[in-house]
């Protein structure tokens, strides 16, 4: 049963109105995260633009979050933990069967269609390939029709592989790091090799030391960098030294060769948020 329901509106903030509009009906999303702050602002911004197309919006959470301004928006909410193990195990037929159910409650109640998000607070390793086999299963369960689905995974419980396994799984992936939203087309699959060593030595590297790699990449100078971080120049340095060990290359530019082909699909769009007061980038 959905804990709770209030009719209401809401509107996109800017990058989110900008990133979140190419995501349309029939597309399914990925997002990994950081902080609960992270989660709440993301799936705030998902269920806006899912409002501004009338969309009916509905997200599986998890439990013990307070989630009372997506309540006072008209989100309709259920328990993660409740939803995807009814009877204590995971079985993708009961999801399949809600998102027909809720697609059908939507569009019966003249809503444009669904858009709806699922989280992982509840994955564990025993039930992690049933649900990539799901994952990739929705793809086909959306395709031509009215709904989106955004799943989110926290980086801290992901490993490399696993990270590699939800953008095969997903149309779109979606990350934030330090203020930094990069989405990125998918996909990566069995038969790029390339890509896919190229993904995994990128995701062995630190949060800073990826933003300092992208920054690079984007074509920002290093004492830009080191301005738009707040950390010296010499610190800046490290970083993209560290990088390139890790990276098991010898050049910067063979560090940002690596990158691109990590992301065989050239960035819809990247967001940076620079130094306190500075302007907003966006990358296209």
């Amino acid at each position: 049963m959905p804990q709770s329901k209030v009719s209401g509106s809401v509107a996109a903030e800017p990058p989110y109105d900008a990133v979140l509009a190419a995501i349309c009906h029939g597309t399914h999303v990925c997002a990994f995260f950081e902080t609960e702050d992270d989660l709440l602002d993301l799936v705030g911004q998902f269920f806006a633009a899912g409002t501004r197309r009338g969309d009916r919006c509905l997200w599986v959470m998890p439990d013990n979050m307070n989630a009372d301004p997506l309540v006072r928006r008209g989100v309709e909410l259920y328990s993660a933990t409740d939803t995807y193990l009814r009877g204590g195990a995971f079985e993708p037929g009961p999801l399949v069967a809600l998102w027909d159910k809720k697609l059908d409650e939507a569009l019966s109640h003249n809503h444009a269609g669904l858009s709806a998000s699922g989280h992982t607070c509840w994955l564990q390793q025993r039930d992690w390939q049933a649900f990539m086999d799901y994952e990739e299963y929705l793809n086909q369960v959306i395709e031509g029709k009215p709904i989106s689905l955004l799943c989110t995974y926290p980086l801290s419980s992901c490993k490399a592989g696993d990270i590699l396994d939800v953008v095969r799984a997903h149309k779109v992936a979606l990350a934030k790091q330090k203020n930094r939203w990069s989405v990125i087309e998918a996909h990566l699959t069995d038969e790029s090799p390339a890509a896919l060593d190229g993904a995994s030595r990128v995701a062995a590297l630190s949060p800073r030391e990826r933003q300092v790699i992208s920054l690079v990449a984007d074509g920002v100078v290093t004492k830009n960098i080191a301005f738009e971080l707040g950390l010296s120049v010499r610190t800046i340095e490290v970083h993209r030294e560290r990088a390139i060990r890790r990276l098991g290359v010898r050049t910067m530019v063979e560090a940002v060769r690596l990158l691109t082909l990590a992301s065989p699909s050239a960035p819809l769009m990247d967001v940076s948020c620079h130094a306190p007061g500075g302007p907003r980038r966006f990358n296209a």
